[in-house]
């Protein structure tokens, strides 16, 4: 029941109609599920020192919303439920990896192909009704903008190369491999182009280092430019729309929201603070950037917390790759602190994007490391028919 009510909700981006319905299935639905499993947990990680990071960073986070001005009893409460709900969707992807990884692998490759198949639907859907190629098209689901969607096919697609380069059976490969194609096509015709360049690097470090051959890294980066290449032959008109936007009007917000930032440089304005650009007619409540943000809620601390907790799944993620040749997660972080630079808000939020893109490869990779104990390794064994995170 819990496995089924964790793949709902990561499939949930796809069929809900807004973030709060899919707010919604996590906290009446998959929380609730996942109370039994919630205290222990919470007594299995604590001692990891990711699991530290995290709770250090969002205790941090939490107590800067007690000198926020004004003073907001009701959104700090909603900060706490969420940082509640955050927890709990650590533990669960804890427990079910630990309960039957290949079941909860299953799972996953199953909503795989249900996020192939929704940004395949979305492709076709706009572009029955809008110009082809040139419209920036829209997703069809619970977010809000094309980047956010792009950023969780991101994830996804890094989810679906790592399987790729692990199964056995052809025609799996293939559909797993087809799946990346229609991730890549979704940000290019999207013009997500952060989510773009970032799902490309991240693409073609994974195929490197997980085969260690200069072969292999060849191949990766000759597929990768030669994809990208014909999109580009054969849809110009996208690409020429991508660079006639430019930078848009992030570098005038960047430089509002550092001014104020600076104001208070050690501990932020408070994390229920609200960040208000008015740019023209136009009034940004978003630093569009997921480091600035971090400074301007917490400070130098803030933002230190979180460059800590980076580091540390850094360096897990990467001794993780090289016990197991696995390094799908060490990759899907090289996409998210590439992606967070121009976009995605506060982490401590409803689950939005950064649920899949941040909180998820944390959660596997917390859950996996502790599947394989670090010094008792058979990477072969391991290494062929799953992936392990």
């Amino acid at each position: 029941m819990l496995l089924c009510a964790y793949g709902l909700f990561t499939c949930g981006y796809f069929f809900l109609e807004d973030y709060s319905g899919h707010y919604r299935l996590f906290a009446r639905f998959v929380f609730f599920l996942g109370l039994f499993v919630f205290i222990s947990g919470i007594r299995a990680n604590y001692r990891h020192p990711l699991f530290q990071a995290i709770a250090i960073y969002i205790f941090y986070m939490l107590l800067s919303g007690f000198w926020a001005t004004p003073m907001d009893w009701f959104r700090l409460g909603q900060k706490f439920t969420i940082s509640v709900y955050l927890f709990s969707f650590i533990t669960i992807t804890y427990f079910l990896v630990q309960w039957n990884h290949v079941l909860f692998e299953r799972m996953l490759q199953v909503c795989i192909i249900v996020a192939a198949a929704a940004a395949l639907i979305s492709l076709v859907v706009f572009y029955r009704d809008n110009p082809f190629p040139g419209a920036r098209m829209k997703g069809l689901g619970a977010l809000s903008n094309v980047n956010e969607f792009s950023n969780v096919y991101g994830v996804f697609g890094l989810l679906a190369m790592g399987f790729a380069l692990r199964t056995q059976a052809l025609g799996g490969k293939l559909l797993l491999f087809v799946a990346v194609a229609i991730f890549i096509s979704f940000a290019w015709f999207g013009q997500s182009r952060t989510a773009f360049v970032s799902m490309i690097v991240a693409l073609v470090t994974l195929a490197a280092l997980t085969h260690k051959r200069k072969r292999s890294l060849v191949v990766a980066v000759v597929a990768a430019v030669l994809f990208a290449a014909i999109l580009l032959i054969l849809f110009p008109d996208t690409s020429e729309q991508a660079v006639l936007r430019g930078m848009g009007p992030r570098p005038l917000i960047w430089a509002e929201v550092w001014n104020e930032a600076v104001l208070t440089p050690l501990f932020g304005h408070g994390l229920t603070s609200e960040i208000s650009v008015e740019l023209g007619k136009n009034v940004f409540e978003t630093a569009h950037n997921a480091y600035l943000q971090a400074f301007w809620k917490g400070g130098v601390t803030g933002l230190g917390l979180l460059l800590l907790v980076l580091l540390v799944a850094f360096r897990h993620a990467l001794a993780f790759g090289r016990q197991q040749g696995d390094y799908t997660v060490f990759c899907m972080l090289i996409f998210v602190v590439c992606t967070m630079m121009t976009g995605v808000d506060t982490l401590i939020d409803r689950p939005r994007d950064k649920w899949m893109l941040f909180w998820f490869p944390l959660g596997l990779l917390l859950s996996y490391q502790a599947l394989t104990p670090p010094h008792r390794v058979d990477s072969k064994a391991n290494g062929a028919e799953s992936m392990e995170p």
